[in-house]
């Protein structure tokens, strides 16, 4: 086969790619939820919300490995597949937090008014 028959075939195999979202693209405006979804491919879904001051934000590892949840200088939280955990935001202010075991993927933020 020659290389002028791959060169389309590779350019719809990337844009296909990046249609179906594996793109690595995130979106940076926050959704108002408190339900955030650890889900296949090392992402929290969305990984930016917005909740108000009082509100119990939940996490939920649907992936099929361990994540965990870590705010800057808190203590990590360990959310084995399947299972979820809740905290509680009492101040406004923007929170930061990743997966410690998957940082370099995983990360999110939760704005807080």
């Amino acid at each position: 086969m020659s290389y002028e028959r791959l060169l389309p075939a590779a350019a719809v195999l990337a844009a296909t790619i990046v249609a179906a979202g594996c793109g690595g693209t995130k979106t940076s405006a926050p959704v108002a939820t408190t339900q955030v979804q650890m889900v296949k491919s090392y992402r929290f879904d969305p990984s930016s919300i917005r909740v108000k001051a009082g509100d119990t934000v939940t996490w939920t590892n649907n992936d099929n490995f361990t994540h965990t949840v870590e705010f800057d200088g808190q203590p990590d939280h360990k959310v084995e597949r399947g299972k979820s955990i809740s905290i509680r935001f009492s101040k406004p202010g923007s929170y930061h937090y990743v997966c410690s075991l998957h940082s370099r993927d995983m990360s999110g933020t939760v704005v807080v008014s």
